[in-house]
């Protein structure tokens, strides 16, 4: 097996934040966006689950596609029609077509990220998968940081420019990798197939068993957790203490801050205690930043504690992100994509609860709500240790 370096794989930690990038514009722009298309917080909260859904349901096949194809043509088609939905977005003249735009984005990011996870785990040697998902859980949630903080600097200029530019740079990337699979490609192995696709199909479907549950469940947990009220943060900024769209970006931008100076940190972490000790003190993190964000007395004591949620955030994915590649190694992409789906399928579906508590019992609500969530993630994590040790044996596969 080729060595391949963090440098090396450089595309696939920044292509990490593309999604999130793409729509990190939204908590920043909210209220700019109701105005904008006359709508009310409850039509265009919409947006949230047009986009979750739609990549968390097209995640049920993107990764076995990726598994029954290969990792470069679905990870260009996949960066090609996501940076083609995102400009959609900018161009939108009414709100249905807006929405639209945000269905497409998650459908075609269900071929960006979850996909870019499988590859690292098929050219990585096992004892590297903590590291390596440290750095892609930190790119990912930089994302998010950097589009608010973007976003932020955008607005007086006009929130349409901001897909423009988040367009350019997906179809940049899509240019890096048709480039990186040209260079390596041929360094990387084949998978061994079945005879045939039934055989292939059938081999999927054995593998989607109770382990890939668990691991579902404890993506769902931690998603809707961490980010399941996100897209309600600037408006409890903007509620609470009257902050401006320019601060909001910037407070809201820590959290991502954290998860970027310190996700190879918590992944090195990781190797060195164990995943699941790693993941259980990093939900308890989370758990409490979340309890301090309800009960900030001021923006500052909110940013920090968004801050530390940031931090606690990161280790909890790479501890998870490196559970989810390690566990069926020789259908890495079907399992991942999985994972992934829970984990964007509870961000679809959490304004169901998240924005009905905000409007019943006031913003600080959310928060502990979200603290629930974190604490309940423990009991399927303590079941799939009974099931998956902590040593278990692993074998680096690879799809070209």
């Amino acid at each position: 097996m080729e060595r391949f370096s963090q440098w090396r794989l450089a595309p696939f930690h920044l292509g990490a934040a593309a999604g999130p990038f793409g729509n990190g514009g939204i908590p920043v722009f909210f209220h700019i966006l109701m105005q904008t298309f006359d709508v009310d917080r409850a039509m265009l909260s919409l947006v949230v689950p047009a986009y979750m859904l739609a990549y968390a349901g097209v995640q049920l096949v993107s990764g076995s596609i990726s598994d029954l194809t290969s990792r470069r043509s679905s990870l260009l088609l996949g960066f090609t029609s996501y940076g083609a939905a995102t400009l959609l977005c900018g161009l939108a003249p009414s709100f249905p077509v807006f929405l639209l735009g945000q269905v497409l984005q998650g459908v075609t990011n269900a071929f960006m990220t979850p996909i870019l996870m499988a590859t690292l785990g098929d050219v990585l040697p096992p004892h590297r998968y903590g590291r390596a998902m440290g750095i892609f859980s930190s790119t990912n949630l930089a994302g998010t940081m950097t589009g608010a903080v973007v976003a932020g600097l955008i607005a007086p200029f006009g929130w349409r420019l901001y897909y423009v530019l988040a367009a350019l740079l997906t179809w940049g990337l899509a240019l890096w990798f048709l480039a990186w699979f040209r260079s390596y490609g041929g360094a990387v192995p084949a998978r061994h197939r079945q005879a045939d696709l039934r055989g292939e199909l059938a081999a999927i479907y054995r593998a989607i068993g109770t382990t890939v549950l668990l691991l579902a469940s404890l993506s769902f947990l931690a998603s809707g957790a961490m980010q399941g009220a996100q897209y309600l943060f600037g408006e409890v900024l903007r509620e609470l203490w009257g902050i401006a769209t320019g601060s909001t970006g910037l407070i809201l931008a820590v959290n991502g801050l954290a998860g970027l100076f310190l996700g190879p940190a918590a992944g090195y972490l990781i190797e060195r205690i164990g995943v699941y000790r790693g993941t259980a003190i990093s939900t308890a993190g989370m758990a409490l930043s979340l309890l301090l964000m309800g009960l900030a007395p001021s923006p500052l004591a909110f940013a920090i504690g968004n801050f530390l949620l940031g931090g606690f955030g990161i280790g909890t994915w790479a501890a998870l992100n490196t559970l989810a590649i390690r566990a069926v190694p020789e259908l890495r992409g079907t399992v991942s994509a999985y994972f992934g789906s829970a984990k964007f399928l509870v961000r679809g579906i959490s304004p169901l609860w998240y924005t009905t508590l905000y409007e019943l019992a006031g913003p600080r609500s959310i928060f502990f709500a979200a603290a629930l969530m974190a604490v309940l993630l423990l009991v399927p994590l303590a079941v799939l240790r009974s099931r998956v040790p902590e040593s278990a044996p692993e074998a680096a596969t690879v799809i070209s």
